[in-house]
């Protein structure tokens, strides 16, 4: 089970780049948010066969993203709903985005109630704007969305010119209900804050340390035990993932790829890899047979996750024409959170319960891929 080149080859790559750079900070106020969407089974990756999530069925469950604004004075969000569902040829939605203002007033905090609705999804929201009457900004709103599953993209912006600003202001979090169940997960935004440079205004989000910040080079999370698929009752553990280092609505997908390592709690250790086309949500054993050996008699592990460099299957990638060396490879980001449940029957428990939480980070940034430039989300114009 133990591959030793391919320990070393992740190893290396844990402990290679930069010195600690500007990077994320998940406990402090950010200039945009990442939030997930989440209302359903998720479908297999097209890239690994890979079952789908095993923890919620389909359109069994709703979402509730909480944004507040921390400054005194008003502030517009900038909303994009990104679609993570996989399916068809090209990747089903295209990584498409329905994107949509909310102004908030000083210190109001908005709640994103998405629920299933078919192939996407209905979002609803109060926003503090009284004006216009083309639906956007209605002090109630309702959004139809093409994510089933995805991320939830919140922007700090200026309300007099939409702008989007750099500036530390925003935080929030989100809450899955599985609404079959009756398990909820919690889980906190991963917080983009604002770099050391300009923001010029658009909808092009450069995480370069300059207008955002950097991504890290690592994410990390512990976990309890995972039981193989059909197994007997135990505990379940799944990886929300995606990148934001791509064009919205693209045909050639915003491809990952990620070298793992995983230990026991006696620090038997294997390594496994992952490719995935934006978002996906995976359950350990989807990662590797290994976690079905050998952690039901371990209480508990670790894992750690390190983007490597892939090709998107085309040379003519947009993105990487536009942001990269054109080559059509690229080394993207990746960030997410862990979900767990323990079904009632482990006699753990009264009965289930259900946790979720953000991968942990290395301090140091992404490193491109030879002469790419660093991630860049292209929200589009609007």
């Amino acid at each position: 089970m133990r591959n030793e080149i391919g320990l070393a080859v992740v190893i290396a790559a844990l402990v290679a780049g930069p010195a600690p750079a500007q990077n994320l900070d998940l406990s402090e106020l950010a200039a945009a948010l990442a939030l997930p969407i989440v209302t359903g089974g998720q479908a297999p990756n097209p890239l690994t066969g890979s079952a789908g999530d095993i923890i919620l069925a389909d359109d069994s469950a709703i979402t509730l993203a909480t944004v507040t604004n921390a400054r005194s004075t008003p502030v517009l969000l900038r909303v994009d709903a990104i679609s993570g569902d996989p399916g068809g040829p090209l990747g089903g939605d295209l990584w498409g985005t329905d994107s949509f203002q909310c102004l908030l007033s000083g210190r109001e905090t908005t709640t994103f109630l998405i629920v299933p609705n078919g192939a996407g999804s209905l979002i609803y929201v109060e926003c503090s704007t009284e004006f216009a009457t083309d639906g956007l900004f209605a002090r109630r709103t309702q959004i139809s969305a093409r994510a089933q599953n995805g991320i939830l993209w919140v922007a700090a912006a200026d309300p007099a010119s939409w702008d989007p600003v750099s500036e530390d202001i925003l935080f929030g979090d989100a809450v899955v209900i599985d609404t079959q169940v009756g398990l909820a997960y919690s889980f906190g935004a991963i917080a983009f804050q604002a770099g050391t440079g300009a923001n010029d205004g658009n909808k092009v989000f450069r995480f370069d340390g300059q207008e955002y910040a950097r991504w890290p080079s690592t994410v990390a999370t512990n976990f309890l035990v995972a039981v193989p698929n059909g197994g007997p009752a135990g505990l379940l553990a799944e990886l929300i993932l995606f990148t934001l280092d791509g064009k919205t609505g693209n045909p050639v997908l915003p491809r990952v790829s990620v070298s793992g390592l995983a230990f026991d709690d006696d620090e038997n250790a294997f390594d496994f890899s992952h490719v995935f086309d934006c978002f996906d949500i995976v359950s350990l054993e989807d990662l590797s047979a290994n976690f079905a050996l050998i952690f039901p008699n371990s209480p508990s592990g670790h894992l750690m996750l390190v983007p490597q460099q892939v090709g998107t299957g085309s040379a003519n990638d947009v993105h990487d024409q536009g942001f990269g060396d054109g080559n059509g490879v690229r080394r993207r980001p990746v960030h997410g959170w862990i979900a767990q449940a323990i079904p009632a029957n482990v006699g753990l428990a009264a009965g289930p319960v259900a946790w979720g939480r953000p991968l942990a980070q290395g301090r140091g940034a992404l490193v491109p891929f030879l002469a790419d430039g660093d991630p860049v989300f292209d929200a589009g114009p609007f």
